[in-house]
């Protein structure tokens, strides 16, 4: 499993990445893409969990793992959201399939991780400006996995720079176990516990 990491790594950073995008892409924390990208023979592994997605990657496994976070967030909120706002990369094809079960527009934002490279980082992320805007809005936010929850702190900061209100977060995996974040409830299908 490890030597497979580091092969995907390894691949990924062939190609361009960044080793935030690297770190987004294989579904584990900065420090983890970065371990796996030097393959220190005396490190010591980051403590991390590491969550294989690519079994979803089917339109209609997608749709149902849409349709089940849309059920969530139906049942915790009192209202609907104006938004949908998906988290790149990972998390916008079921922002998408949430946004669309929802009525909702969809928005996507770019956190700063995806353009971490070592000193070098962003001072925040961006909204995409082909999407919809969030400017005084009510917005949920989607993601795929949680790995600390400073990607989705990140974007609820941006959501209320611009004045919007975020309802909830959502995502299919937490491996934080976090139930709330700033004033609203995070949702997550499945839930990483350590004993």
């Amino acid at each position: 499993m490890i030597e497979d990491l580091i092969e995907r790594a390894k691949k990924l950073k062939e190609r361009g990445l960044t080793t935030g995008e690297i770190a987004a892409e294989l579904n584990v924390s900065k420090e983890t893409a970065m371990w796996l990208l030097a393959k220190a023979e005396k490190e010591k592994a980051p403590s991390d969990v590491y969550v294989d997605l690519k079994n979803i990657a089917s339109p209609f496994r997608m749709r149902c793992i849409a349709s089940a976070i849309t059920d969530m967030i139906l049942e915790n909120l009192d209202e609907r959201p104006d938004v949908v706002v998906g988290i790149a990369t990972s998390g916008i094809p079921i922002a998408t399939l949430v946004a669309e079960e929802l009525g909702a527009d969809l928005s996507m934002y770019y956190p700063k991780k995806l353009k971490w490279e070592g000193k070098e980082q962003r001072i925040g992320g961006i909204f995409s400006e082909n999407f919809a805007k969030v400017n005084e809005r009510k917005c949920v936010i989607v993601d795929n996995v949680i790995t600390s929850g400073s990607t989705i702190k990140e974007t609820a900061e941006q959501i209320r720079n611009r004045k919007g209100e975020v309802l909830c977060a959502s995502v299919i995996i937490d491996k934080k176990g976090i139930n709330e974040m700033d004033g609203f409830p995070v949702l997550s299908l499945f839930k990483i516990v350590r004993l």
